[in-house]
């Protein structure tokens, strides 16, 4: 399985279930596996969801025998296109929330981490591993889920996902979450209004923030920032012929960020054509790496500010000509 996929994705339902996966007004067929109902569900599933859908003891039993499915605890079956994670998570009788869940449908969360985060019932029983199968630490989240819509056995929704991670992030992350999550569709901008309104007192003063302009967490983070440090700062700034300048600051510097998702060896020569068509325009243009944001940022401000210090002072002082225009070769 792509341990990349996007987990929160629209996928058919198992056959004989419908969308809202409740249970099936009929026995499921006999031409039907149980590894084909595995695969509706995710790749994993229990006993008592197979059985809400007609899938008997015997089948299961079967399924097990010829290798069609893995039973990795009781009552938890995977098949064979089940991820790390989902296998994890099944064999603990949890379900993967916060970062883990969030982090394949691309949604911003932080920094690297290599954790895995599964939800439990905070009356759970039994002796539980602190680390996967393949040594992975697993951060444990006690926590009956608050918004369970949208959730399997082995996942949490997307709203309790990112419930947990804005508990487990920092606020500037946090906020980051919030903006991706809805940039990304895994969440809508009424379910983020939910999250807020129920947000510790912490974050509060950042959720009064949100643009959702951002399409990056990195966007995000960096254009607060430089409203903390009290410099105006535009996202998204639509540039004929150009296309969008990620932030404009004092509207004389274009920062474009460079994370890792679009900015490949192959967007190497349209990103410098970019460039060279804003610095046509007069205005100064600068590329930022996610290593410069994350952890070079004193360094990375300052020379920001240095540049937008500068082109404030030529352009209070000097009028030209705008070289760029649709006749110009550029």
């Amino acid at each position: 399985m792509d341990e990349n996929r996007n987990r929160y994705a629209p996928a058919p339902p198992p056959p004989g279930a419908s969308d809202d996966t409740r249970p099936a007004t009929a026995p499921a067929p006999a031409t039907t596996t149980p590894a084909t109902f595995l695969c509706g569900f995710g790749h994993a599933s229990t006993a008592a969801e197979l059985r809400r859908f007609g899938v008997t003891v015997a089948r299961v039993r079967a399924a097990i025998a010829d290798g069609t499915i893995e039973r990795v605890a009781r009552g938890s079956y995977v098949c064979p296109h089940a991820g790390r994670d989902q296998r994890d998570a099944a064999a603990v009788h949890a379900q993967v929330t916060c970062l883990s869940a969030l982090e394949p449908a691309r949604v911003w969360t932080g920094l690297p981490h290599d954790a895995l985060h599964l939800q439990v019932p905070p009356n759970g029983r039994g002796k539980r591993p602190s680390r996967t199968s393949d040594g992975r630490v697993i951060v444990y989240h006690w926590a009956t889920p608050r918004y369970p819509d949208r959730a399997r056995s082995w996942l949490v929704g997307p709203m309790e996902a990112v419930w947990q991670a804005m508990r487990c992030l920092d606020e500037e992350h946090a906020i980051a979450c919030l903006e991706s999550a809805v940039h990304e569709g895994v969440l809508t901008r009424a379910e983020v209004g939910v999250l807020c309104r129920a947000a510790p007192a912490r974050l509060q003063p950042g959720i009064r923030d949100l643009e959702f302009t951002a399409d990056s967490g990195l966007e995000t983070i960096v254009r607060r920032r430089l409203r903390h440090a009290w410099y105006t700062v535009v996202a998204q700034v639509r540039v004929p012929d150009i296309g969008d300048e990620d932030l404009l600051v004092e509207d004389c510097v274009a920062l474009e960020i460079d994370g890792a998702r679009w900015h490949g060896a192959d967007r190497f020569h349209p990103d410098r054509i970019r460039d060279l068509k804003t610095e046509a325009l007069g205005r100064r243009s600068i590329r930022l790496t996610h290593d410069q944001i994350l952890f070079e940022w004193e360094t990375t401000f300052l020379a920001i500010k240095r540049v937008v210090d500068d082109a404030v002072f030529v352009r209070a002082h000097h009028v030209g000509p705008v070289l760029f225009a649709k006749h110009d070769p550029l």
